[in-house]
């Protein structure tokens, strides 16, 4: 299996567009995150799970938003948005015996244990309130069917007629 490309998220509430870039890259679709902060209408304080999902259906993904056990997220389909530790998002790309393996925008890849991962994902304190919460993500015919975002590449014709000039200094 190939590693799972992470992105760094620039600043503090970038992590929800980040995470979506992360996924739509997964399945070849590459978005800069310029542009999924324009989708979602990402504000200072970051952006809600319900912004990430309209965000998501509006590149063509089919969204779930869902509160589930531990034992239910073990049967979805990766990679899926989960809500880490009540105030950021990551990015959860397989589950490998009891090994959980996550992209974190601010901290790069990681992999968790059963407990850690818990004691990340889980919300409500009570002992019957074992639940975290995920937004699953199915690309659609309509996801694949769109182009993406070209990425920006050097233009080194430019940059040799604007170099041309200064080879007398440059070759010293």
């Amino acid at each position: 299996m190939m590693k799972f490309k992470v992105y760094k998220q620039l600043d503090g509430m970038d992590c929800g567009p980040t995470c979506l870039r992360m996924v739509s890259s997964h399945y070849g679709r590459n978005y800069s995150l310029n542009k999924l902060r324009e989708l979602t209408g990402f504000n200072r304080e970051g952006v809600s799970m319900l912004g990430l999902s309209e965000t998501a259906e509006k590149i063509g993904f089919r969204t779930t938003g869902a509160k589930l056990t531990i034992g239910q997220l073990k049967d979805i389909q990766f990679p899926a948005i989960l809500h880490w530790n009540q105030n950021h998002f990551v990015v959860l790309y397989k589950i490998k015996q009891s090994v959980f393996y996550i992209a974190d925008p601010a901290r790069g890849l990681m992999s968790y244990s059963v407990k850690e991962f818990l004691d990340y994902w889980l919300s409500g304190n009570e002992v019957g309130n074992r639940v975290g919460i995920a937004l699953l993500l199915t690309p659609s015919p309509d996801f694949f069917a769109q182009s993406g975002e070209k990425k920006e590449r050097l233009n080194w014709g430019f940059m040799l007629r604007y170099l041309y000039p200064y080879k007398k200094l440059i070759f010293q």
